[in-house]
């Protein structure tokens, strides 16, 4: 019987999870940037939205402590999550970019011709 009470939450729930993942500013970001090829460029904005974020969350987590609204505390674990989201998606697309140029050189080591003595 419990079971039958939890089925219609459990479906609210995924529909929501799955609008939050096509709506979502951040996840739209991630989807973005994960569909082109990794730059140097792209990993630095990513390293500038990042820092922006947090400064964003000092500054509303400053305004809590001092006396604003304590639902402004939602707003501070929102902006930390996508802190920590967007700086690990910083750090994934320079590690593709290194992997990428890595196997450039690798590449054109292995095409050039070794002299024969």
């Amino acid at each position: 019987m419990l079971i039958l009470l939890a089925i219609p939450v459990l479906v609210a729930v995924a529909r929501v999870h799955r609008l939050g993942q096509a709506v979502a500013p951040s996840n739209l970001l991630v989807t973005r940037v994960c569909s082109v090829q990794p730059r140097w460029h792209t990993g630095a904005v990513l390293l500038g939205l990042a820092t922006v974020l947090l400064l964003a969350m000092h500054i509303v987590s400053e305004a809590v402590s001092v006396g604003a609204p304590g639902w402004l505390n939602l707003l501070v674990l929102v902006l930390a999550w996508d802190a920590l989201k967007v700086g690990w998606l910083a750090v994934s697309v320079i590690l593709r970019a290194i992997e990428g140029v890595a196997r450039q050189s690798l590449g054109r080591a292995s095409q050039v011709p070794h002299p024969t003595s």
